[in-house]
């Protein structure tokens, strides 16, 4: 099935709404396991923030937008992130591992999440 511009971008506008099942967090930890498709949580979740913005200026991709303030990271290791739909728990959207990063003191952290859809 093939899927035109106008279908994927309606599906990149249903995404990109505030509705209860789509993401509304950002959650950090300090896992390092390899992502894996059946993955229902962060390996070891450290501090979770509303996402803070949604773009979809770009055909076919919505963005989201997370910033940590330094009082909720201050002094964790972050090494991994991903989305959920709740502000506990909640299904889990996408998960990233990336290298390790420390924050100490006044360090913020902001992530953004791209979706690109596509019908090949």
């Amino acid at each position: 099935m093939a899927i035109t511009n106008v279908g994927l971008n309606t599906i990149r506008s249903l995404l990109g709404s505030p509705q209860p099942t789509i993401p509304t967090h950002m959650a950090v930890g300090s896992g390092t396991t390899i992502f894996n498709a059946t993955d229902t949580s962060l390996e070891k979740e450290n501090a979770r923030t509303s996402l803070t913005s949604y773009d979809q200026a770009t055909s076919k991709v919505v963005t989201y937008i997370a910033d940590f303030s330094s009082t909720a990271i201050s002094g964790l290791d972050v090494s991994e992130f991903g989305m959920f739909n709740a502000v506990s728990a909640g299904s889990i959207f996408n998960r990233e591992t990336i290298t390790n990063l420390v924050f100490e003191g006044d360090r913020e952290l902001q992530i953004q999440t791209s979706f690109r859809i596509s019908g090949a």
